[in-house]
């Protein structure tokens, strides 16, 4: 059993990085609440002592009024020595104002995320988004809009190993599945002074993976994971399993599947992965895919392969399901 850890961040212990050295200043309060990004330059970080895998981190930022449009934001999954590392892979998160070419490519104005791997040359790759730099997604309603001076922006991201949320007051601009990598949450600065970054907070929500064998009769077991009230679990399934020992399939089950009598539950798809109220055995949802389920105070769920009642015991293999609790 466990609980959602809130932490306040101190930016005091954080860090700062560059490409180039003296490309940022990064200036931080006494009580450690903001830092202030002064100098226009090179693409710079500010990154954290914590990683960011399995959280949820707040803050707010608030371009001031410099005169320039260039690009402010944040990065994700991103390690000591990133600058330096030819192996790096990490997700950028920037904003630029204003539409610019310059050193041989493009920057569009809007909100964007991208996918940074190796050692990028500064342009075109990071000021254009090629190259190393691969763009994924831009935001749904700012992906071709501007940020404004002296705006408070709140930023909520939630950062997993397959799946990113990154909210902008309170609206979804990206909802994207992929491979992340683990690794810290970075202030981003490409040649825009006089940026503030503030208010930062984590949530650590509790996570882990269960296995559910192909063969189990009773299916398996899986408890509220908090230690009190409601908790939304997010259940993503990946593998295989075999049924009879000579027809594999996913999680999904297989639709036209032919029985010899019906499977445990005729209503849901044969030798799916499905999910039940234990209490009740009845179907609350097929994990065909990623699905969030909400788990009343100590409530047990079931997880189980819906086959024919009897025909278990040739079944092989494991579905494999990662959780994790989600606001």
């Amino acid at each position: 059993m466990a609980k959602i850890i809130t932490q306040t961040t101190d930016l005091r212990t954080w860090k700062e990085e560059s490409y180039v050295s003296g490309s940022a200043q990064w200036t931080v309060s006494g009580n450690g609440e903001q830092v202030v990004q002064s100098i226009n330059g090179n693409p710079a970080f500010f990154y954290s002592d914590f990683t960011v895998f399995n959280t949820k981190v707040s803050g707010t930022i608030i371009p001031g009024n410099s005169g320039d449009d260039d690009f402010i934001g944040f990065a994700l999954g991103f390690n000591p020595g990133d600058t330096k590392n030819p192996n790096a892979n990490f997700i950028l998160i920037d904003w630029k104002k204003g539409t610019q070419a310059y050193g041989g490519g493009t920057a569009q104005v809007g909100l964007a995320v991208s996918l940074v791997t190796g050692i990028p040359p500064l342009t075109p790759d990071m000021w254009g988004h090629t190259g190393k730099v691969k763009e994924l997604a831009r935001a749904k309603t700012l992906g071709s809009v501007g940020w404004v001076n002296n705006v408070e922006y709140k930023f909520d991201f939630v950062y997993g190993k397959s799946h990113l949320e990154i909210f902008v007051n309170g609206v979804l601009e990206f909802d994207i599945q992929g491979n992340f990598s683990e690794g810290r949450i970075a202030f981003y600065n490409y040649s825009q002074e006089n940026v503030i970054y503030k208010g930062f907070e984590s949530k650590i929500f509790p996570n882990g993976k269960v296995e559910v064998p192909a063969n189990l009769v009773a299916g398996l077991e899986f408890l509220n994971p908090l230690d009190e009230g409601v908790a939304k679990v997010k259940l993503t399934p990946s593998g295989n399993w075999s049924v009879k020992s000579d027809k594999t399939v996913t999680s999904a089950g297989e639709k036209d599947a032919k029985l010899f009598n019906q499977v445990a539950y005729p209503n849901n798809t044969p030798y799916s992965l499905v999910v039940l109220n234990q209490a009740t055995d009845q179907v609350i949802d097929e994990l065909d895919s990623t699905k969030v389920i909400t788990m009343e105070a100590a409530q047990k769920i079931v997880l189980k392969m819906n086959d024919e009642p009897g025909w278990y015991w040739d079944n092989t293999g494991n579905i494999a399901v990662d959780w994790i609790v989600v606001e």
